[in-house]
C-alpha cells in the first residue's frame, strides 16, 4: 500500500447514483455498491482510509491526511439484449462503468484527476435471465474498475507527481 493516510468524499450525487435502462425501466443502484467497493479498494491502496464530509480542505479535516480522493460516476450504459454482438443467436449483454476521481490536496486544490472504465459482457443467451445477467455485468464491470483504480494509481503521471511531493517513491 501507498505509505500515507487518505481522506475519501462520496458526494451525496455517488452514494445515490441509479442507472436507469429507457428501454426497460429497470433501475440499477450502482452508488451504494460502488461506496462498498471503493472503501475496499483504497483500502487496499492506502495504510489508512477515513471518510470526510467534503472534498479539499475545511474545518474538521484532519491534519495528517495526504489529501482527499473524490471517486464520481461519469456514465454508465447497459445494452439490454443485443443478439448481434453474440454469436449463435446467444446475445450479449455489454455495458460499462466509467469513474472519475479526483485527489485535492490538504488545501483543498485538485492535483490529479482520471478516468477508469470497466466492463461487463457475459453472454446472456436466455432473454428471461437479461436481468440477472446485467447484474452480474455491472458486478464485473465495477469490480474491473476497483482493479484498475489500485493497479494504475501509481502510473497516473499527476500521481507519481503528488506522491513524489509527499516523498513516495514507486518500489
Amino acid at each position: 500500500p501507498v505509505p500515507l493516510r487518505i481522506g475519501v468524499y462520496y458526494s451525496p450525487e455517488f452514494r445515490s447514483f441509479t442507472y436507469r435502462h429507457h428501454f426497460t425501466d429497470t433501475a440499477w443502484i450502482l452508488g451504494k455498491p460502488s461506496v462498498r467497493l471503493f472503501n475496499e479498494a483504497l483500502a487496499l491502496l492506502f495504510i489508512e482510509v477515513v471518510e470526510v464530509p467534503r472534498a479539499g480542505s475545511g474545518p474538521g479535516l484532519r491534519g495528517d491526511l495526504a489529501g482527499v480522493i473524490e471517486p464520481r460516476i461519469v456514465s454508465a450504459a447497459a445494452v439490454y439484449f443485443s443478439a448481434e454482438h453474440g454469436t449463435a443467436g446467444v446475445g450479449v449483454q455489454p455495458l460499462h462503468i466509467t469513474y472519475g476521481f479526483t485527489v485535492y490536496s490538504p488545501r483543498g486544490e485538485p492535483v490529479a484527476s482520471w478516468e477508469v472504465t470497466g466492463r461487463g459482457n457475459e453472454p446472456g443467451g436466455n432473454p428471461l435471465a437479461a436481468v440477472s445477467t446485467l447484474r452480474r455485468n455491472f458486478e464485473y464491470a465495477m469490480r474491473e474498475a476497483a482493479w484498475k483504480l489500485t493497479s494504475g494509481f501509481r502510473d497516473i503521471p499527476e500521481v507519481r507527481l503528488w506522491l513524489a511531493d509527499q516523498a513516495v517513491h514507486k518500489d
